[in-house]
């Protein structure tokens, strides 16, 4: 569906899905994250519950730019994580800082 903000095929689009990406960057204690589509408030609000209980495993994809992660929901389920290429060997860290971002209480990023 080309006029779709997401890109995202018809069949996606009608079941709800979506990504939501996040840029993430490396810090002396980690990954931490810096932007995404969501503030950190609606992040918490929203996805805290499930990403503490996300127990995959994210997979790599190629189209993710560098240092990007996307949470891949379906309506108000978390369906799976994706992080690009650079990130592959940190997927646990990934997730540990979408976890510690659901945590913030700022405003913004």
């Amino acid at each position: 569906m080309p006029e779709d903000r997401y890109g995202r095929c018809e069949a996606c689009a009608k079941g709800g899905r979506a990504a939501l990406r996040f840029r993430l960057m490396a810090t002396p204690s980690g990954l931490k994250v810096k932007a995404g589509e969501l503030s950190p408030k609606a992040l918490g609000q929203k996805w805290k519950a499930q990403l503490s209980a996300y127990a995959g495993h994210p997979g790599a994809k190629a189209h993710l730019g560098l240092h990007e992660a996307e949470l891949i929901v379906a309506k108000e389920r978390l369906e799976t994580i994706r992080v690009a290429p650079d990130l592959a060997a940190k997927a646990d860290d990934v997730v540990a800082a979408l976890r510690a971002a659901a945590e913030r209480t700022d405003a913004s990023w």
